[in-house]
């Protein structure tokens, strides 16, 4: 009688482990069609390009004010946005104008059901790291703490 309980709390661990995984690959339907991808991939390979192409025309000076560490980051920006010649500046337009096009193309082709759920994504996103946040942050409030105890 054991045997057969034991078994049939088992199979039914089992058949309940089974139907969770399918309710999880559910979740991880594809939002997009395959020409929405095609042109999601399209537009971050010409990010890829044009920021390589750009990083090609940074002079010397402009890479040793990027690596220059003892300057924030905010101020090696300002710096290195100052220091941009008149061609670097279109070029940069230029990028911001194409990528910008490329992202007005993907969405005239998304709907208001895709819409949603892109949204919805982005709530369970948005969750996922506020959570993590707070796991961090305990985490460190208790480091804190035991580090307290040993010094006191």
């Amino acid at each position: 009688m054991k045997r057969i309980t034991i078994t049939i709390l088992v199979a039914a661990m089992a058949l309940g482990q089974f139907a969770v995984a399918q309710d999880k690959t559910k979740g991880k339907e594809k939002i997009y069609t395959p020409e929405q991808i095609e042109m999601l991939k399209a537009q971050k390979a010409a990010v890829k390009e044009n920021r390589e192409e750009f990083k090609s025309s940074l002079t010397d000076e402009q890479l040793a004010i990027m690596e220059n560490k003892e300057l924030s980051k905010r101020e090696r920006r300002e710096a290195l946005r100052a220091s941009f010649t008149d061609a670097q500046k279109a070029m940069m337009e230029a990028n911001r104008s194409e990528i910008k096009a490329l992202k007005d193309a993907f969405r005239a082709t998304v709907t208001d059901e895709q819409k949603q759920l892109m949204k919805e994504r982005r709530g369970k996103i948005k969750k996922r790291m506020e959570n993590r946040n707070e796991q961090l942050k305990e985490r460190r409030e208790n480091i804190k703490e035991r580090r307290k105890k040993k010094r006191g």
